[in-house]
């Protein structure tokens, strides 16, 4: 359902600073800090970052959501709450990155990030787009160079991955390594402890996605989740995700839905 985009702020409330402190295949540590808060919000991963993020810029309602996220039918989204760590130091232990986010159109994000002491920027369109862009900072610091980085920004460039539009469906597992059409470990994007923690009590949360359109630089489509034997279409990369972290909360929590329904 689409809500409301207009909203009266100030430009302060559209900034973030990302303090990253560790970052290791995907799975990436650090706090989040709006304004001149001392205060942080701590994140574990790429997907616990990204919700944060949305919920402190709800919290000051800039920019406005214009879609609200969807969930599969059978999982949970729950109340999330952002743990808050104070730190005196703003700067992350890897990196430190801003990030001044103009809209949230498309169930998504567009925005500016800024980094290398606010020597490098990239503008982008999709929190696809962020990700990607994040990772490889995040993997070659300062040494990653301005064609990658428009590389990575370009639609085409997600072409490379050979997505198999409106046809055969791409299997995601969180409990498995690297998706092989993706590179993406969707175990840490989601989260490692989370992925950790299926595996040890012999849990699975596992998904079929059909891609059906690539525009406004992200992923439209279908995700079927296995367990849950339920679908959603998702209009974004960003939702995907949602919906995948709320299946992975709702099995930690109540086991898988098969198992559930045993007597």
């Amino acid at each position: 359902m689409a809500i409301g985009r207009m909203s009266v702020v100030s430009e302060a409330d559209r900034y973030l600073t990302i303090a990253v402190d560790s970052y290791d295949d995907w799975e990436i540590k650090g706090a989040i800090f709006q304004r001149e808060d001392s205060h942080g919000v701590l994140f574990r991963s790429f997907s616990e970052m990204i919700k944060n993020m949305d919920h402190l810029f709800d919290s000051v309602g800039a920019p406005k959501q214009t879609f609200q996220i969807r969930s599969l039918p059978g999982s949970d989204p729950g109340d999330s709450k952002m743990e808050r760590i104070k730190r005196s130091d703003r700067k992350g232990a890897l990196t430190t990155i801003r990030i001044y986010l103009r809209f949230r159109y498309h169930a998504c994000w567009q925005g500016t990030m800024i980094w290398d002491d606010g020597n490098r920027t990239a503008s982008f369109d999709s929190v696809l787009q962020f990700i990607m862009v994040t990772d490889a900072v995040l993997k070659k610091g300062d040494g990653v160079g301005e064609e990658e980085i428009n590389s990575l920004l370009s639609q085409a460039a997600f072409e490379r991955w050979s997505l198999p539009l409106g046809g055969n469906y791409m299997d995601i597992s969180i409990t498995e390594g690297h998706d092989p059409v993706t590179g993406i470990h969707y175990g840490r994007l989601i989260s490692k402890e989370a992925s950790e923690e299926l595996i040890k009590t012999g849990q699975k949360a596992s998904f079929s996605v059909k891609v059906m359109f690539r525009e406004h630089c992200t992923w439209q489509g279908m995700i079927y989740w296995r367990e849950g034997k339920s679908q959603q279409t998702f209009r974004s990369f960003k939702e995907m995700i949602y919906m995948i972290s709320f299946v992975v909360k709702t099995t930690l929590e109540d086991g898988e839905p098969l198992a559930a329904g045993r007597s």
